[in-house]
């Protein structure tokens, strides 16, 4: 296994996002859809992985966060999380998971940045990066239509 803490952080995130399956059956198979890149970054930390899983733990929780403002839900999962804190009301099609889970996906990038930087001898930029933002891309857009079909 590769870094521990990239491995605990993005089990964590992937078991905060699939909490929010389980708090909002409506929505079980779009939040396991969100979730499947999180599997993805745990199966190659654990498999010691390095390249590919810290570069995807740098551009997915990115591209995730801007396919969540497009969707306009970026700053309602806050406003829930804290309305939660504060033990305010909170809807019924809202869980302060998903405030939580946006946390650990910034504690995910910065984890997987430190990680690269120490442990992987390649740019930044280039082959690696071309291709975990390609996935990332095309697993935010695939999470974005569904989403906009399951709302409309």
């Amino acid at each position: 296994m590769s870094d521990r803490g990239v491995f605990v952080v993005a089990f964590t995130t992937l078991v905060l996002i699939g909490g929010g399956a389980f708090a909002i059956p409506q929505f079980f198979p779009y939040e396991l859809l969100r979730s499947l890149i999180y599997v993805a970054i745990v199966i190659l930390v654990f498999f010691g992985e390095n390249q590919y899983s810290y570069m995807l733990g740098i551009v997915s929780p990115v591209v995730g966060w801007i396919a969540t403002i497009l969707a306009g839900g970026f700053i309602n999962d806050f406003k829930v999380l804290f309305a939660s804190i504060a033990m305010k009301p909170i809807g019924p099609l809202d869980t302060p998971l998903h405030g939580l889970a946006l946390i650990t996906q910034a504690l995910l990038a910065i984890l997987c940045w430190r990680a690269w930087n120490k442990e992987v001898p390649l740019p930044f930029l280039g082959k690696i990066f071309g291709v975990c933002l390609a996935i990332a891309v095309g697993h935010a857009l695939i999470v974005f239509l569904y989403f906009v079909k399951l709302v409309s």
